[in-house]
């Protein structure tokens, strides 16, 4: 709190501007090739072009199929789409935060602000920029399914609360049309929003966990996410956390020790892993550190994303193995916890107040 009130509001506002001109100046070089920049898995946005324009008929995911529908109606182009996917980056993502956690422009500038300057200082979004990759767009999907459940708990009248849960599990179910894990963990989610958040209580629930996915593991019920997990091969970077989920005794370290190097990033093998650990999961810890210790703010709608920031992060960090993939999954883990320290930093400050 100390260090929010500290930067003035011009101050942050200057900020905000010169980094968006810049995201804007190296997109566009990125875009015409005065700079040499390539993704891991680069190799996405040309199968997503050849399959739009009918070179391949292998649908991996539904984005290649909203790409072709997009051509076969004339308005499809790999030059004009990364331009969208920049404006949503650097204005529409940021406002949807804000508005998720109730943070208004108006009454709480200062807040709002840091939103914005913590969205666009967030890099690995921004990468999935430069070209039809689905990653934008899932995220603009994944944010307007937290607004519907958002108003559905939010609704006094049963009627329109039915109906805003319908759209939102017809929402889970489309994200399980571009990432299916993600898709279930929004729809678990909706279905288990209601547990009850303490601090004595979450030394409980973690502990209830961690012996419940031992033993969903055990049974083999994670059985396809280990031998997925299995198939990533030690790369010349190292990329890799070279962990072995097929002795069960040991699942529970595994575990541990998944959740620390991907999700925390603290295997740090590269000056890029490095700045992407100070850039992303140092705000990222704090923020995580901030929310438990004021768990007992979270309401309806917070613990909903809770509960799916856990469902998450649950299937990736068992199934995933390369540390670039990583930060890509974690996306979703990093904006909820985003959205719930902001909303919890207000109700905190309103309780303040009333008190």
């Amino acid at each position: 709190m100390f260090i929010l009130k500290r930067v003035s509001n011009k101050s942050l506002l200057l900020l905000i501007i010169i980094l968006i001109f810049f995201k804007i100046i190296l997109f566009i070089a990125v875009r015409n090739e005065l700079i040499n920049f390539s993704l891991g898995g680069g190799s996405d946005a040309d199968y997503y072009n050849d399959y739009t324009l009918g070179k391949l008929d292998v649908a991996v995911n539904i984005w290649p199929v909203i790409l072709r529908y997009m051509n076969n109606i004339g308005i499809y182009s790999r030059e004009f789409i990364p331009y969208i996917f920049l404006i949503a980056n650097i204005l529409f993502i940021p406002i949807m935060i804000a508005s998720l956690a109730d943070i208004g422009f108006n009454k709480e500038q200062k807040y709002y602000l840091y939103i914005f300057l913590l969205c666009l200082i967030y890099p690995s979004l921004y990468f999935f920029t430069f070209d039809i990759y689905r990653d934008v767009f899932m995220v603009l999907v994944f944010l307007i399914g937290c607004m519907v459940v958002k108003s559905c708990l939010a609704s006094s009248s049963l009627s329109k609360a039915i109906f805003l849960f319908l759209i939102a599990i017809a929402i889970g179910w489309i994200l399980t049309k571009f990432r299916p894990y993600l898709g279930i963990a929004f729809i678990g989610a909706l279905l288990l929003w209601n547990i009850r958040f303490t601090k004595k209580r979450l030394i409980l629930l973690s502990f209830s966990y961690l012996i419940t996915l031992f033993f969903a593991n055990y049974i083999g019920i994670f059985d396809n996410l280990t031998e997925y997990r299995a198939g990533f091969e030690e790369n010349e970077a190292g990329s890799t956390l070279g962990l072995d989920f097929s002795n069960p005794i040991l699942f529970i370290p595994n575990f541990i020790a998944s959740i620390l190097g991907q999700l925390f990033g603290f295997f740090i093998t590269n000056t890029s892993a490095l700045a992407v650990f100070l850039i992303e999961t140092i705000p990222f810890l704090f923020m995580l550190i901030y929310i438990v210790r004021n768990i007992k703010f979270a309401n309806n709608f917070l613990r909903f994303l809770i509960v799916f920031f856990v469902l998450y992060a649950s299937i990736w960090l068992i199934g995933n193995d390369n540390l670039g993939t990583a930060v890509r999954l974690r996306i979703y883990n990093y904006l909820v916890i985003y959205i719930c320290f902001f909303y919890i930093l207000k109700l905190k400050r309103l309780s303040l107040k009333l008190s």
